[in-house]
């Protein structure tokens, strides 16, 4: 029997979505196969629990997002009763061949992007940020690779050399990669993060993939090469490891001084949505 499947889902995050009936529950999608996985089990989860969501995508870097990815997906979501509410982000990908002359990571003004698409579509539509709740796609692979990352680029890192490409400053990676750690996060600004699949590695989610049948982006992005988690995943998978979130955050709480929950909860809600999400 697999190791990720829906009632292990749901039996690991039981308290979580019985907390979200009469909530305005927003499920970030990317096409990719985290968020497709998460956005499956969430729809089962929305039936049992008795809670609706709604499912947004940035569509950039826009070169990942043709048409016929989309209406791909569209078909098979809207098959299963799921409509995806694609924001055409306005940023052009001309400014992701510019961030590389600049020094900049493409990755981080991708991001950036998306992030205050998003953001401005929750304000205007007024929504009460006490009932709110985002989920995230975050897996046990990425908080493994983030975590990989801090200790190369913060750690060990020759602070007098200047990085071939800048991202967020060292303070801030550290918080965005930290608290990723925590499944659910409840803000005192109202709003809550929810991410339900931290504790799941590659190829458990590739298995529910294959089992299900469910389609994921096949086109990929053209700066995909500085995203470290692509990097380490590469190995990953050439070593077929399988990491064990206990241990990892052990290690974190050890090593890394993980900061605890309260960290981040007892953070303003505009600093957390603004610079660490």
């Amino acid at each position: 029997m697999d190791r990720l499947n829906y009632t292990e889902w749901k039996q690991r995050h039981q308290q979580a979505l019985a907390s979200l009936p009469g909530k305005s529950v927003m499920m970030f999608f990317s096409g990719g196969k985290d968020s497709s996985v998460v956005l499956n089990f969430l729809q089962h989860a929305g039936t049992e629990y008795g809670f609706t969501f709604d499912t947004h995508a940035g569509v950039f870097p826009h070169h990942v997002y043709p048409s016929s990815e989309r209406n791909k997906l569209d078909q098979y979501w809207k098959n299963r009763g799921i409509q995806i509410n694609w924001h055409n982000v306005s940023e052009s990908d001309d400014r992701l061949a510019s961030a590389l002359e600049e020094g900049m990571s493409p990755c981080l003004i991708c991001n950036t992007a998306k992030k205050k698409d998003l953001m401005e579509y929750i304000n205007t539509q007024g929504i009460d940020m006490n009932s709110l709740v985002i989920v995230m796609s975050y897996s046990l692979w990425d908080i493994v690779s983030a975590s990989i990352e801090h200790i190369l680029g913060a750690v060990f890192n020759d602070k007098e050399a200047a990085p071939a490409f800048r991202h967020k400053s060292a303070e801030e990676r550290y918080l965005e990669t930290f608290q990723r750690f925590y499944p659910m996060l409840r803000m005192p600004a109202g709003f809550s993060i929810f991410k339900p699949l931290i504790y799941y590695n590659d190829q458990d989610i590739r298995s529910v993939l294959k089992n299900e049948g469910i389609p994921v982006l096949s086109t990929t992005c053209d700066y995909r090469q500085y995203r470290p988690k692509r990097l380490f995943a590469q190995y990953y998978e050439h070593m077929n490891l399988q990491f064990d979130f206990k241990e990892v955050f052990n290690f974190a709480q050890k090593a890394l001084n993980l900061p605890a929950e309260s960290h981040f909860t007892q953070m303003g809600g505009e600093h957390y949505l603004n610079k660490v999400i």
